[in-house]
């Protein structure tokens, strides 16, 4: 592939990225007005979500070459041990510390099963990591590709999120610690696609495998995202 081929992956990618921001799906989610019972269940699922982050990556990770395994490592540490963003602390834990502030216990995640539609997009990236390797990666960083407000000039995931939980519900964004360092932290594990995109893809069958990955794993996302929706609005908004 010449570099100029690998310039118009990355741009296709950036393109999809933002369409899929467009889509009725994840409209539905951004739409969905915060109340605190909404909340709550928001902050489960989202509980769920980053385990399977966790999980994807070790996939992705497991079958990867050895410069990606580095690559994946690195990225990692702050999930799983600690990010210097947040005084030390992983993200699993910054996770729990905002249910806690959303009134959710870890008592409450374990205790609380996913809604079917989120538990089965979950299941769906699980069965999409267990691919080839390049697969499996571009797989679990294109979720990451999408929450950054540097692909993603109206704001990721993480960032509307926030601005719910402030306009909603009334909370100082400072004291919105997990999303802060998430809206953050996803402008750097962003650009690990595209580091590794251009490294590996090195024809038009690696090239082909990377557009599946990324039909296949916007599919599952806006999934997740309606199924988290609909969740939510199960809940009247007088409650």
């Amino acid at each position: 592939m010449t570099n100029g081929n690998l310039d118009a992956l990355i741009d296709r990618i950036k393109i999809m990225a933002n369409d899929h921001h467009k889509t009725p799906e994840v409209r539905y989610l951004f739409e969905t007005r915060f109340t605190p019972a909404r909340a709550r269940c928001w902050t489960i699922h989202q509980a769920y979500f980053v385990r399977n982050r966790r999980d994807c990556w070790a996939l992705a990770m497991g079958q990867a070459p050895l410069d990606v395994k580095r690559d994946i490592w690195l990225h990692e540490q702050d999930e799983l041990i600690s990010d210097p963003r947040a005084a030390g602390e992983d993200h699993y834990t910054l996770t729990t510390k905002e249910a806690k502030l959303l009134g959710v216990s870890e008592a409450d995640i374990d205790q609380t099963e996913p809604h079917p539609f989120v538990a089965t997009a979950l299941e769906a990236w699980l069965h999409l990591g267990k691919q080839d390797w390049l697969r499996s990666f571009v797989a679990v960083s294109m979720v990451e590709a999408i929450n950054s407000n540097i692909i993603v000039p109206t704001g990721g995931f993480s960032y509307h999120a926030r601005e719910r939980l402030v306009l909603d519900l009334g909370l100082p964004r400072e004291s919105l610690v997990n999303r802060n360092v998430h809206v953050e932290a996803d402008q750097e594990h962003a650009l690990l696609l595209e580091k590794v995109l251009r490294r590996h893809v090195r024809d038009q069958a690696t090239h082909d495998v990377v557009i599946d990955a990324l039909r296949k794993t916007l599919v599952i996302d806006r999934a997740y995202r309606a199924g988290l929706a609909f969740a939510m609005n199960q809940i009247p908004l007088a409650s």
